[in-house]
């Protein structure tokens, strides 16, 4: 197409067998109000007319721009078409596929390996002014929605080589309104205080491997300050970092916010006046996207099934009762709202969703209940995509090569899929491993 936001299909992909498939993407701003209504409405208006039997809808992660977007969707589609060639892999006679992609503002935020930008120790001028402008971007998403006076400040700050105790904690408290955000994966709001979010920082900035992970400057030990507590309050703190975690909670809220007013209306759309199976696929935030969009309001019949590639949510989002509480998880609804068992990926190897990414978003009284045993979550905002489903009738089994089949139980809603041997980290997750996962699913 020669826009991006034409009516209709973005594209028509050809399938081996000759099949023509329209490929819709449907972009929504930050707040989930959808930038292309017209195609939104001729998307919903041929599933209407009957004339497909399965809806394929992804939803990408954090850090994904237009373009990076569209060929991450598009290597996944490729490859498991190529896998059911290769491996003569059948469907129905009267399958008749429709994709359609999410496209959402996720770029203020670089965190993994495959997604961030390049490091700042690079020399090309080039790479260097895209790594400023990517800094910059993480602080004015930040800052926009703050009062003149306290984002002056905070750019003063941020700006700054160290920050004293007292200086930490006014970040701090410049940043708790970020974290004051009800918490819809564990279904409860958690207050949060500025000694607990500089207590949370001083942990992460002890960890520079982990910093890395999100693109700054502090690869080893000896550059930058160094965590060093006075009655349990910093003496040094790099402000950078600081604001890299909250951006992490920043990102996270978007995601739910673009998952619940903007797709979940479309789910809905999808599912009324047609009998197509309708099947959701989700990478990092994308899965907290098609589960909050999933959620959000009960619709006229199930989604066919839902399958999670390291998802940025917590572990504890679908439990029977969250641990400390009389309530169950925030996405426990979903559960009932799938027809086939949710499938949801975990590695070892992804690096910010079992190192990092629970470090952004608890608060200083979760540092006593961290575990310290190997594979177990370190708390209960530890990832799904770092360590599989809890609490909620659960089977953990490790994921399976082309062929091998996954024999599911009737009676198991949701699947941990151990990736260890098929996913390298946060970014790997359209090879054959996943797409035999959802193939197996979508045929089962």
């Amino acid at each position: 197409m020669s826009t991006r936001f034409a009516t209709g299909p973005y594209r028509i992909i050809e399938l081996d067998e000759g099949q023509r498939v329209p490929y819709y993407i449907i972009p929504f701003d930050k707040r989930g109000v959808c930038i292309g209504p017209k195609t939104c409405e001729h998307l919903v208006s041929s599933v209407g007319a009957g004339d497909y039997t399965d809806i394929f809808l992804f939803s990408h992660g954090w850090n994904n721009d237009w373009s990076a977007a569209t060929k991450h969707y598009e290597h996944f589609l490729r490859g498991y078409m190529k896998m059911r060639a290769s491996h003569d892999l059948p469907m129905p006679d009267s399958y008749k596929p429709l994709l359609v992609g999410i496209f959402w503002p996720s770029t203020a935020l670089a965190f993994g390996e495959s997604e961030r930008g390049p490091s700042m120790a690079a020399a090309n001028p080039e790479t260097m002014d895209a790594v400023v402008g990517d800094r910059l971007d993480e602080i004015a998403a930040i800052a926009e929605e703050m009062a003149e006076d306290d984002a002056a400040r905070l750019y003063e700050l941020a700006q700054k080589d160290e920050l004293g105790s007292e200086e930490s904690l006014e970040l701090a408290r410049l940043l708790a309104r970020i974290y004051d955000e009800p918490d819809d994966e564990l279904g409860f709001d958690d207050a949060v205080s500025a000694e607990d979010l500089v207590a949370a920082w001083g942990e992460a900035q002890t960890e520079p491997d982990s910093l890395e992970d999100f693109g700054t400057a502090n690869s080893s030990a000896g550059k930058g300050p160094q965590a060093a507590s006075i009655g349990g309050l910093l003496r040094k703190l790099d402000p950078r970092p600081a604001i890299r975690l909250a951006t992490v909670y920043k990102m996270k809220d978007r995601a739910g916010k673009v998952g619940a007013r903007g797709v979940g209306p479309l789910l809905r759309d999808l599912l009324d006046g047609n009998d197509a199976r309708l099947h959701l696929i989700g990478h990092s935030y994308g899965g907290k996207v098609v589960l909050s969009a999933t959620a959000i309001a009960p619709v006229s019949r199930p989604v066919e099934s839902i399958l999670l590639l390291q998802p940025a949510v917590s572990h504890l989002c679908f439990a029977d009762e969250v641990p400390g509480t009389d309530r169950a998880g925030g996405y426990r609804a979903v559960l009932e709202r799938v027809k086939r068992p949710i499938l949801s990926t975990f590695s070892r190897h992804d690096f910010p969703l079992t190192k990092v990414f629970h470090l952004a978003l608890r608060r200083k009284k979760d540092l006593g209940e961290a575990r310290i045993a190997a594979g177990e979550p370190p708390s209960k905002y530890a990832a799904l995509g770092g360590f599989g489903p809890r609490r909620c009738g659960e089977k953990l089994i490790d994921m399976k090569s082309v062929n091998a089949a996954y024999n599911f139980d009737p009676n198991v809603e949701i699947y941990g899929l151990r990736g260890d041997a098929a996913i390298d980290g946060h970014g790997d997750v359209s090879n054959e491993a996943t797409w035999w996962s959802l193939y197996s699913l979508v045929s089962s």
